[in-house]
């Protein structure tokens, strides 16, 4: 099928890295018009509008749908959630978040005219995974379901989003392009502050892992998270298994140099520091605790779990 008969659904969030995709929209928007290529173009105004958006793209139509986002992770976040027919759906990104670890893992270039043109004439599908995790609310027993592109965790990582997700400093920053400096501030803040506590850990069918003070736990999909942090260096998002970093209490001074030391892909050096893989994680606390998906932090839970799905269907 030529490229112009093809009909492309661009989603923009104009609002993603303050306000820089709007630009970024103008610059595909002229391509797309000088080379006449078919698209529908749509500016939901918040995450449920993204999230109800895709739902109707990628239910209503026994015809493939090509998404490509305009956005960070947050936006391809809501993407996920929304996407109704796995099999018939196609996603693309052209980064313009703040953060962009989707982009970054993928190797998706940060030059949006580049990105578009491997797009629309030299696309590359690739089948990846995804992630899928479970909770339940201390607070009311409500249950919760949501699924994550990149990473999802409970501890140290979830408190830096949470705390990140609160600062005015991070929309100060985005403004002059270094929104990532926040998560280097908040995250060596919260090595000093926070408290760990004990947790109770199961891989699959694996013995449970009994953790006297749980600085923090995560299961990816990709290697990065957090504006290119690199937890599980080892990451491979096609083989259908999370890739698991587990952190123990230690010494500060310890905690600290670990934490430096994951920039360098060293921190497993510490005995402290676990690795491992599965198909699920369930991870039990002894208070309830922040999580994140993809960065996002919906509420504090004592019980996570974590499951890795396949089937993402992403052209580059």
């Amino acid at each position: 099928m030529d490229t112009k008969e093809k009909m492309y659904h661009f989603i923009v969030n104009t609002t993603a890295s303050s306000g820089a995709a709007s630009g970024t929209w103008e610059t595909v928007r002229k391509i797309l018009s000088e080379e006449n290529i078919a698209y529908k173009v749509y500016f939901p105004e918040n995450r449920d509008n993204t999230v109800d958006l895709t739902r109707k793209l990628t239910g209503n139509s026994d015809e493939e749908c090509h998404l490509v986002v305009l956005g960070g992770d947050g936006t391809l976040n809501a993407v996920l959630q929304g996407i109704e027919s796995f099999e018939r759906t196609k996603l693309s990104c052209i980064c313009t978040g703040s953060g962009n670890d989707f982009a970054g893992n993928m190797h998706i270039t940060k030059d949006a005219g580049k990105a578009l043109n491997g797009i629309l004439h030299h696309p590359e599908e690739s089948v990846m995974d995804y992630g899928e995790l479970f909770w339940q609310k201390d607070t009311d027993g409500k249950e919760g379901r949501r699924r994550f592109l990149i990473s999802s965790g409970i501890g140290y990582d979830a408190d830096i989003c949470e705390e990140v997700s609160r600062s005015r400093l991070k929309h100060a920053l985005n403004r002059v392009h270094m929104g990532k400096l926040v998560y280097v501030m908040v995250g060596i803040k919260q090595i000093f502050t926070r408290h760990c506590r004990r947790a109770v850990i199961k891989i699959d069918d694996r013995e449970s892992i009994r953790v006297s003070g749980l600085f923090f736990a995560v299961g990816m999909i990709h290697a990065c998270e957090g504006g290119g942090v690199p937890f599980c260096p080892s990451a491979d998002p096609a083989d259908g298994l999370l890739e698991i970093c587990i952190v123990r209490d230690m010494a500060k001074w310890k905690l600290f140099l670990a934490v430096m030391l994951v920039y360098l892909k060293k921190h497993y050096l510490f005995r402290e520091v676990t690795g491992c893989r599965g198909r699920m994680i369930t991870i039990t606390t002894e208070k309830p605790e922040w999580f994140h998906m993809d960065g996002e932090t919906p509420c504090k839970v004592r019980r996570l779990t974590l499951k890795c799905r396949k089937g993402l269907r992403v052209v580059m």
